[in-house]
Parts: C-alpha cells; sequence; structure tokens
C-alpha cells in the first residue's frame, strides 16, 4: 500500500465534501484514478451513492467512498489467497519477524509480504545499486532476515515509490511534472506531489527541491526568499534583515509584480519583472 492510516486521516480531515470526485478518492486513497474505477466497478453501489455532476463528472457519496477506499487499503481479502503482484509497501511500517540467523529466499519474503516471489525479485533488482539503501546481497540463493528486515523497514517508512531507480531517483519524472505545471502555471504543492506519486511527503520535497532547482532558472523565474540577494547586489547596503523588509514593502506596492507560480512552498516571480521593480527602486 501507499498510504498509511494516519496519512489518510490527514487527507481526509482536510475534505469536507459530501460528495468526492473520483479524483479525489484517489488522492485521498494515493492510487491513480484507473485504481478507483477498479474498486467502484467491483463495489456495484447502490445508485442512490452515485451520481452524476458538472461536467458529467461521477460523484459518489462521502460515506461510501469512504468504506470504499478503507476496505481496499486496509481490511484484508477475505477469502482469497489470490497473491499481489504490487503494490508493495505495507499499510504500517513494521519490521518483519525472523528467528536470529534465519536466511530468506524469495518465496519466503514474499510469503511474508503478501505478494508473489517474481514481485520481490523485481523489487530487489530495482534497488540493487541503489546509493543509499542497497536490497540485500544474497548469499548463494539466500539472504540474511535481519538484514530484508531491516531494508523493508526502510522502505515501508520512507515510501520511495515504484519506479526502476534510476541514477537520480524519480528525479526525471518530477522534473518533467513540474515543467508541465510551469508552463500552466500551476501551483504544485509537496503535498500534491507525494500523493501522485505515492512517496512520503519527505522524498516529495527532496524530488520537487531539485527539480525547481533546475528548470525555475531556465524559465526566468527566481524565489521570493532570493529577492533579497538581488537587492544586496544591486547596491542596498543595509542588513539581511533589512533587506528582507524592503523587499516586503516593494512587493506590497500596488505596481508590483505577482507571483508567478508557487512550488512547494515556495512563490516564484518572473526575473525580468523583480529587476524592474528593484530599477525602480534605484531610479526612484
Amino acid at each position: 500500500m501507499t498510504t498509511t492510516r494516519e496519512q489518510f486521516e490527514q487527507r481526509l480531515a482536510a475534505l469536507g465534501d459530501p460528495w468526492l470526485t473520483r479524483r479525489q478518492v484517489a488522492e485521498l486513497a494515493g492510487v491513480a484514478e484507473k485504481t478507483v474505477r477498479n474498486w467502484l466497478a467491483e463495489a456495484s453501489l447502490a445508485s442512490s451513492r452515485v451520481r452524476t455532476g458538472p461536467h458529467n463528472a461521477q460523484l459518489i457519496e462521502r460515506e461510501a467512498a469512504l468504506t470504499l477506499v478503507r476496505r481496499n487499503l486496509f481490511e484484508p481479502k477475505s477469502g482469497t489467497t489470490v497473491l499481489r503482484t504490487g503494490p508493495r509497501l505495507a499499510a504500517e511500517p513494521r519490521r518483519l519477524s525472523h528467528a536470529p540467523g534465519e536466511q530468506w529466499g524469495w518465496a519466503d519474503i514474499a510469503r511474508r509480504r503478501g505478494v508473489t516471489p517474481g514481485a520481490v525479485s523485481n523489487l530487489a533488482k530495482s534497488y540493487e545499486n541503489h546509493p543509499v539503501r542497497p536490497f540485500p546481497r544474497a548469499v548463494g540463493r539466500k539472504r540474511d532476515a535481519a538484514a530484508v528486515a531491516e531494508w523493508f523497514l526502510w522502505y515501508d517508512s520512507e515510501r520511495p515509490g515504484y519506479a526502476a531507480r534510476r541514477a537520480y531517483g524519480r528525479i526525471p519524472e518530477v522534473v518533467a511534472r513540474l515543467e508541465a505545471a510551469l508552463a500552466g502555471p500551476e501551483d504544485l504543492t509537496t503535498t500534491r506531489l507525494a500523493c501522485e506519486l505515492g512517496v512520503a511527503h519527505t522524498v516529495a520535497r527532496a524530488y520537487l527541491t531539485e527539480a525547481a532547482r533546475q528548470l525555475t532558472p531556465r524559465h526566468g523565474l527566481v524565489a521570493r526568499n532570493a529577492i533579497a540577494d538581488l537587492l544586496a547586489q544591486s547596491g542596498h547596503d543595509g542588513t539581511a534583515e533589512q533587506r528582507r523588509e524592503r523587499v516586503s514593502t516593494l512587493l506590497s506596492r500596488k505596481d508590483a509584480p505577482r507571483k508567478h507560480v508557487t512550488v512547494g512552498g515556495t512563490d516564484y516571480y518572473e526575473r525580468a519583472a523583480i529587476d524592474r521593480l528593484l530599477s525602480s527602486r534605484r531610479d526612484g
């Protein structure tokens, strides 16, 4: 699973609508909309629990939607022995139990994770060259159970996503996502990115910070917290605190440029507009 109970309850607390769209349900659960469509097809909800909203959007009655999410995320599938091929995250981070010195093969790990041996093998291959947390190496065909249990505790806690590991993780994917947001422009929050990728908030923040570092200069954007440095470069000889206060004063003017987009929790402005603002300060 990609969503813990705590994350689910946090998202739910911010959602007060009596009827939810499929997209809202997907964001609440931390899954793709296609997954929600599959859940709805399996559930066959009563017609009173589903209706058509604006723009022909399908709406699901709130309590029915919450029941649907909880059942699929947190309740065991009764009466079935079908193993999942993925997702492979536990609903709650928990260290796998093992005996001292125990060794595990793919089947041993898969049984404890409730997935197929192939799913574990593919996951291990994706992380075999991870720079910080490589999947434990095998001796013969077995792996040290303690090392495997520790690795899965990290994996479930950090929730780093399912994409094959590349040299920079999922940064290329996030760069492409931010590129689209900047073209909008569309504000992109860390919470939203975490939900879209199915990763922890801390992981999403790191990805988004790196993507913004790469992209915003190319798009001619400057972060609000960097404007004070530009003010210093333009000849302002006050303290850092005075420069920050001066930036706040300049941006509060009626003719000041508006923020172009928010990435994470940072507002970005068009660099050319900020340069004109600082230039007018000198001229005035």
